[in-house]
């Protein structure tokens, strides 16, 4: 185990120590992705116990029996860390504010079973766990960074924002030591940003002729931190040098590839290419599936959408806020383009103030509609009267 947590962080930090701060990061989610256990530090002078080198993290939907037995082993007791908002859903902690952790107590031998439906991982089944077995917990500051940073992992690696916390005492130092576990300071994973222009570069481009114009180039765009490509489609020959039209598309694969009549995503990217193809224009294609909760997680809101929650209930339900996208790889892919002003095609007044804030001027907004039809009714009907979108004149 990196023995660092030891330190004390400088008030400063260099940009050596905010690149191994990075790889810190990206290594601890994917540590969490395949299903191992981390060691998540906290301020060195605010232990959650005192004198504590760490917290063990473990994400519950990749919890099996033996992961599950090796962590009740430590002979401490076991914290479920949920979101306010799948909180809620349970009856816990209603006043939490939005997008913060809660850490509840657990019985001690909960099951596999129960611990898997209590983070939404699995369907409920017909004799869920009473709530009155569980209690929430009160957090110190230090514990609310880690807790926060935990949540910040998850969510970065498209998981389910539930874990398992084990606050470990000093004692437990030479048995971490011997199960060499990644450790990562909490201060890190609030400073590395998990997607954001800052790690964003321009990685290829080629010519590539579409059904709707045959003169178009894709651009792809990386990540560095998270690794996500998103794509800049050229349509055309726009001018950059006036307010270029454009199309910000979060991918969804059933509406964009199946055609799902659930959504109206296809719909609008099909319209908008077309449009763009009219006098030039620019769609930029972000990773961000479900909004930005994954596709594995936007099924699992499907199913729920399917027993009669709407598309924000159902998110909620799996504990993501209702959006959870970050805009700011948008901005930064504008900015390498040297696109400075846009007429954006959108419904959606949060994607026309987050570019204006970025600084790129929306000189207007271009209305774009899908049509409807009784699959995505009750959806389009979801995001305008609780999203906010823009209805049609």
């Amino acid at each position: 185990m990196n023995d660092r947590y030891q330190e004390q962080r400088p008030p400063a930090r260099s940009i050596l120590e905010d690149e191994q701060a990075a790889v810190r990061v990206d290594r601890a989610q994917t540590e969490l992705m395949h299903g191992r256990a981390i060691c998540l530090i906290g301020p060195a002078d605010e232990s959650p116990v005192a004198g504590a080198p760490c917290n063990l993290v473990v994400a519950v939907e990749t919890l099996n029996a033996a992961r599950l037995a090796w962590l009740t082993s430590w002979a401490a007791p076991l914290q479920l860390l949920l979101t306010a908002e799948r909180a809620s859903t349970l009856g816990l902690s209603p006043g939490s504010p939005p997008g913060s952790a809660v850490s509840v107590s657990l019985p001690a031998g909960v099951s596999l079973e129960a611990l898997l439906e209590l983070a939404a991982v699995t369907p409920a089944s017909g004799r869920p766990m009473p709530t009155t077995s569980l209690s929430v917990l009160q957090q110190s500051a230090a514990q609310q960074q880690v807790f926060s940073s935990a949540l910040a992992l998850a969510k970065s690696g498209r998981l389910m924002p539930a874990l398992l916390i084990v606050e470990l005492p000093v004692t437990a130092t030479a048995r971490l030591t011997a199960a060499q576990l990644l450790s990562v300071f909490s201060a890190d994973v609030q400073l590395v940003p998990a997607r954001g222009e800052r790690s964003l570069r321009r990685i290829s481009d080629a010519r590539v002729a579409i059904e709707a114009h045959e003169d178009c180039e894709v651009v792809l765009f990386r990540e560095d931190a998270s690794g996500a490509e998103h794509l800049a489609i050229i349509v055309g020959q726009p001018d950059f040098g006036q307010a270029v039209p454009l199309r910000l598309h979060s991918a969804c694969l059933t509406g964009d590839l199946l055609g799902s009549l659930r959504c109206d995503c296809g719909d609008q990217l099909r319209r908008a290419i077309t449009r763009l193809a009219e006098h030039g224009g620019v769609l930029l294609y972000l990773q961000q599936e479900g909004r930005s909760i994954g596709l594995a997680n936007k099924l699992r809101a499907y199913r729920l959408q399917d027993e009669g929650l709407d598309t924000i209930d159902a998110d909620r339900y799996l504990g993501f806020m209702a959006d959870e996208r970050d805009y700011s790889p948008a901005l930064a892919m504008l900015k390498s383009l040297g696109i400075k002003q846009v007429r954006l095609l959108t419904n959606n007044p949060k994607k026309i103030a987050a570019i204006e804030a970025g600084g790129i001027e929306v000189v207007e907004r271009l209305a774009l509609y899908g049509p409807v039809n009784p699959y995505n009714a009750r959806y389009i009907e979801t995001k305008q009267q609780r999203a906010g979108h823009l209805k049609e004149d």
